[in-house]
């Protein structure tokens, strides 16, 4: 009985020390595309607009919609759009990059609504005076 629960057990060790080789422990995305022209494309244009570098970006909540999401499967403009509005609730760009993150997979234009609906409050607060 004892020989069959150290095969187990060795056997059990080994296939999870396999196992990490091929899994990503960190949660990461960012480190498998940096060789990957649109990751770079969108580095540089974050880098560019909001100073902040997305190389090294970690998901930092979980439980939301973008978990495990990389930054190339969103809209740049919208990502950019989106930091800028996120930055409204911290001070942490890549934080807010994240949450844009979220907002964008449930809604792929959601930043695009969000100047909409603050034109048209503002068009009537105008009419309003």
């Amino acid at each position: 009985m004892k020989r069959n629960f150290f095969s187990l057990l060795a056997m059990l060790l080994m296939v999870g020390s396999a196992a990490l080789i091929f899994v990503n422990i960190d949660g990461s995305a960012a480190h498998a595309q940096k060789s990957n022209p649109k990751f770079e494309a969108y580095r540089k244009a974050i880098k560019d607009a909001h100073q902040v570098d997305i190389a090294d970006f970690k998901e930092k909540m979980t439980g939301g919609y973008a978990d495990g999401k990389t930054v190339t499967n969103y809209d740049l403009g919208q990502l950019i759009e989106g930091i800028k509005w996120e930055r409204e609730h911290t001070s942490d760009s890549l934080l807010a990059l994240e949450m844009a993150m979220d907002h964008l997979e449930r809604i792929p234009d959601y930043y695009t609504h969000l100047v909409r609906m603050e034109y048209q409050c503002e068009s009537e607060k105008l009419r309003q005076m």
